[in-house]
C-alpha cells in the first residue's frame, strides 16, 4: 500500500546544484544468492582459474566503462574508475580469497564473500564520510565480481523510457556514467556525500543531486512525482500542485541567473572604484579542476590534501604525492595554487592504531600538531610539494597554528629539505611562499607577530568561528549559535587583515563564509587579498564584486564592527546587500 505524502520536505546533503521536477525511477539491486559448498582437492585448481577469469572479465568491463567516462570533462573523471580497478586487484582481497579456497576447500564465491566481509570489518567505524563512501565502493566492486562468478550479466546501461529522477540507496560510478543524461533529471540517494563519486559525476554532468536522505528508497515509489532541490539539499515526494508551481518558477529563475553569471565568470573581479579582489577555489579532488576553470576561478586558494591520505590504507609515497601536486600546479598555471599540509584530526579521523582521538578531538592532536609529532609524514609531504613547485606557482599553507614556535619549526624543516634538494641537484622553486593558517583566536591575536615571519596569512573561518564562539559546528543542538557575523568574529577578522596590511603581505580567507553573499560586503571591507570558495559560488561573488565600491564596503564594516549582537550585524548587512544590483539573482 502506498504511503501518504511526507508532511514535510526531506532534508539531505546538497552535492550538485540545480532544481529538478519529474517522476521517480527506483533503482533497486536484486540480492545475490551466494552458493556455499565444499570442494575436493582436485577441484581447487578449477576454482582458482574461475576466479582469475572473473577478475580478468571485471577489469575488462571497468576499462570499457572508464573509456566512456573519459568523455566527461576532458577525461579527468576517468580516475573515478581507477579506485574500482585497484579494489578488483587488491592483493589482500585476491590472495586472501585464493588462500581460503585452498585451505578451507570451499567454492570461490563463498571464499570471496568471506574475504570481502573481512575487509568490511576492517574499515573504520563510519564516523568519517570519506570512509563510508569507500565502504560503498567495495560493495559495488564485490557485487560486480560476484556477478561474473555466478555467470550473470554485468549491470547494463539503464534505459529510461521517460525523463526520470533516479532514487537509490547508492549509485556506483559505473551506474552513474551509463545513465542517459538527456533522460536523467536528478539523483537522490541514501548514501554518499559531497566527495562521493556519484556527487563528482553529478556535478560534471550538471545534474541536480541530493545525498544522505535516510529511508528515501522506502518512502518513494516508482512513478511518484518528485522535486529535487540541489541548491538547498531538499527533496519533496508527491508534491502538491502549488509546490510544483513554486519549484518550476525557482528552477527557471535559477537557470536564468546561472546562465547570466557564467557569461561573466571570466571577467576580472574588480570593484567599480578599482579594488582588485582575487576569487580562488577550494578543492579536495583533482577532478574538480575543470569546474574551477569553467566557473572563473583565479587559481586554487585551498587544496585540502587529506583525501590523499584518508583514501589509502597506507601513507601515500613521496612520488604519489608529487604526481598529484604536479598535476594541479600544471593545470592551474599560471594561476597560483595554495596547498595545505595534512589537516588530520577533529572531524577527519586517521585509520591508524596509534592515532588517539582523545576526549575532545577538535582540541587535541590535529593538523600541524600531529604532523610535527610525525616528522617523517610532514617531511615527505613538504619534499613532494617542493619538488612539484617548478611546475607552477605554489604556496604552502600550515594549518592550526597557535604559536610562533610551531611555524618556525615548519620553516626550519622546509629550509633543511631545500638544502638537501640543492645538494642532490633536484630542481625546485626557491621562491615558494610559506603561509600560516589563522583559525584559532590565539593565532588571530598573534597576527602581527605571525605576519612578521609568514609570507602570507590564510584565515580559516570554519574553525575560527567554532573556536571563537565555543560552538561545535556539526552539533545540531547548538548550530543556531554558529554565527559568522558575530561581532567577536568580525573584530578578530579585522585584527588579522590589519596585521597583514601593515606588513604588506597577502591575507586570504577560505571557508563557507567566503562564498556567502550575505557576508560579502564585510569581507570586501576588510581589504582582503583573496577569497577562496567552492567553484559554483565564484560567478555570483564575482558579480557582486563588480557591482559595488570598496569604499561602500569599508563604511559598512565600520558600522557593523561596533554592533553588539550578530542579529544587529545581520540586519544591517542584509539591508545594505539587498541594494546591490543582482544580489537577488
Amino acid at each position: 500500500m502506498k504511503s501518504r505524502r511526507p508532511n514535510r520536505p526531506l532534508k539531505g546533503i546538497s552535492v550538485s546544484p540545480g532544481i529538478a521536477l519529474g517522476t521517480v525511477h527506483l533503482l533497486e539491486l536484486e540480492p545475490l544468492n551466494i552458493p556455499k559448498y565444499w570442494i575436493s582437492d582436485r577441484e581447487v585448481t578449477g576454482e582458482v582459474n574461475r576466479f582469475r577469469q572473473s577478475l580478468k572479465r571485471t577489469q575488462t568491463e571497468l576499462a570499457r566503462i572508464k573509456e566512456k567516462l573519459c568523455k566527461f570533462q576532458e577525461g579527468d573523471q576517468a580516475r573515478i574508475i581507477d579506485s574500482h580497478q585497484m579494489i578488483a586487484q587488491d592483493e589482500q582481497l585476491v590472495e586472501g580469497t585464493l588462500k581460503t579456497v585452498r585451505q578451507e576447500k570451499i567454492n570461490v564465491e563463498w571464499a570471496f564473500h568471506k574475504e570481502v566481509q573481512k575487509m568490511v570489518d576492517s574499515f573504520p567505524k563510519a564516523t568519517n564520510a570519506y570512509f563510508r563512501e569507500r565502504y560503498n565502493e567495495l560493495h559495488h566492486v564485490a557485487r560486480r565480481i560476484l556477478l561474473t562468478l555466478l555467470g550473470a550479466s554485468a549491470p547494463s546501461p539503464l534505459k529510461l523510457k521517460k525523463e526520470s529522477a533516479i532514487v537509490a540507496h547508492d549509485l556506483s560510478p559505473t551506474d552513474t556514467v551509463q545513465l542517459d543524461k538527456g533522460m536523467t533529471q536528478g539523483f537522490v540517494t541514501e548514501a554518499g556525500g559531497p566527495t562521493s563519486h556519484t556527487a563528482i559525476i553529478a556535478r560534471a554532468l550538471e545534474i541536480p543531486a541530493v545525498c544522505g536522505i535516510e529511508g528515501i528508497t522506502h518512502l518513494a515509489h516508482e512513478g511518484d512525482s518528485i522535486v529535487i532541490d540541489g541548491n538547498e539539499g531538499v527533496v519533496l515526494l508527491r508534491p502538491t500542485a502549488a509546490e510544483q508551481k513554486k519549484y518550476r518558477a525557482l528552477r527557471k529563475k535559477f537557470e536564468r541567473r546561472e546562465n547570466l553569471l557564467l557569461k561573466e565568470a571570466h571577467l576580472p573581479s574588480v570593484t567599480t572604484d578599482g579594488y582588485r579582489l582575487r576569487l580562488a577555489a577550494n578543492m579536495e579532488l583533482l577532478e574538480e579542476i575543470p569546474a574551477i576553470k569553467s566557473h572563473g576561478g583565479e587559481g586554487v586558494g585551498l587544496f585540502r590534501t587529506e583525501m590523499l591520505l584518508l583514501s589509502q590504507k597506507r601513507m601515500p609515497s613521496e612520488d604519489e604525492q608529487f604526481d598529484a601536486y604536479r598535476e594541479v600546479l600544471q593545470k592551474m598555471s599560471p594561476q597560483s595554487t595554495t596547498i595545505r599540509t595534512f589537516d588530520i584530526g577533529g572531524d577527519k579521523v586517521l585509520d591508524d592504531e596509534d592515532f588517539d582521538e582523545g576526549v575532545n578531538p577538535a582540541l587535541g592532536l590535529r593538523a600541524i600538531r600531529y604532523c610535527l609529532k610525525q616528522r617523517d609524514l610532514l617531511r615527505t609531504q613538504l619534499r613532494a610539494m617542493l619538488r612539484a613547485s617548478r611546475f607552477g606557482p605554489l604556496k604552502i599553507l600550515i594549518p592550526m597554528i597557535t604559536n610562533l614556535e610551531e611555524f618556525r619549526q615548519v620553516r626550519k624543516i622546509v629550509g633543511e629539505i631545500q638544502d638537501d634538494l640543492r645538494a642532490k641537484g633536484v630542481p625546485f622553486d626557491g621562491k615558494t611562499k610559506i603561509g600560516a593558517m589563522v583559525e584559532t583566536p590565539a593565532a588571530a591575536l598573534m597576527a602581527e607577530e605571525l605576519s612578521a615571519e609568514a609570507d602570507f596569512l590564510s584565515i580559516g573561518t570554519n574553525d575560527l568561528i567554532q573556536y571563537t564562539l565555543a560552538v561545535d559546528r556539526v552539533n545540531e543542538e547548538v548550530s543556531y549559535l554558529y554565527e559568522p557575523l558575530h561581532p567577536a568574529v568580525l573584530r578578530l577578522l579585522k585584527i588579522i587583515s590589519d596585521a597583514g596590511r601593515e606588513r604588506n603581505i597577502d591575507v586570504s580567507l577560505c571557508g563557507e563564509m567566503a562564498g556567502d553573499p550575505l557576508c560579502f560586503l564585510i569581507l570586501l571591507g576588510l581589504g582582503l587579498t583573496e577569497l577562496s570558495m567552492t567553484p559554483v559560488s565564484i560567478p555570483r561573488v564575482k558579480k557582486l564584486t563588480r557591482s559595488v565600491t570598496f569604499r561602500q564596503a569599508k563604511l559598512l564594516l565600520d558600522r557593523a564592527i561596533v554592533c553588539k549582537t550578530a542579529s544587529e550585524v545581520e540586519h544591517l548587512v542584509r539591508r545594505e546587500t539587498q541594494k546591490i544590483q543582482g544580489f537577488g539573482g
